[in-house]
């Protein structure tokens, strides 16, 4: 068994960054029990590699959050899509093995980018807004 931080340690650290106490069902997703996306994610890593003195150079962000102009999209009726059209949970386990190790133990795949086509979202809302208005307006006037 490695010695160094344990899952309570990496729970302590969440609460004391988040003022949030994780769950059990909480601590296999991390950014979703917390609602980190995009640059609010690559902070709190950014402050859990500082904390735990974990080099994060193989940490690829873009599998497990929105990264960039892809965090603030538009995202309803069609959700934005991952950069690779995955998202792999952060565990807090998996956050207490990097921090016993000193580096991210997660490996990733090589994948091709996704093309992101969240542009319907604002045809569809555009066209369909116009509708919508008119209905409710002949519906008012015609009672």
């Amino acid at each position: 068994m490695e010695n160094g931080p344990r899952d309570e340690d990496i729970l302590a650290f969440i609460q004391k960054r988040s003022g949030r106490k994780l769950g059990a069902l909480d601590r296999a997703d991390v950014f979703a029990a917390l609602q980190l996306d995009g640059a609010e994610a690559e902070g709190f890593m950014s402050d859990f590699g500082a904390a735990f003195d974990v080099d994060l150079a193989g940490y690829e962000p873009a599998f497990h959050h929105h990264v960039g102009s892809r965090a603030g999209r538009f995202g309803w009726p069609i959700a934005v899509p991952y950069l690779f059209g995955v998202r792999m949970p952060v565990a807090v386990s998996t956050m207490a093995l990097a921090a016993r190790k000193g580096k991210w133990p997660l490996r990733y795949p090589v994948l091709a980018a996704k093309p992101a086509r969240d542009w319907i979202n604002w045809v569809i809302v555009l066209a369909l807004l116009p509708c919508f208005v008119a209905l409710l307006v002949f519906l008012v006037t015609s009672f």
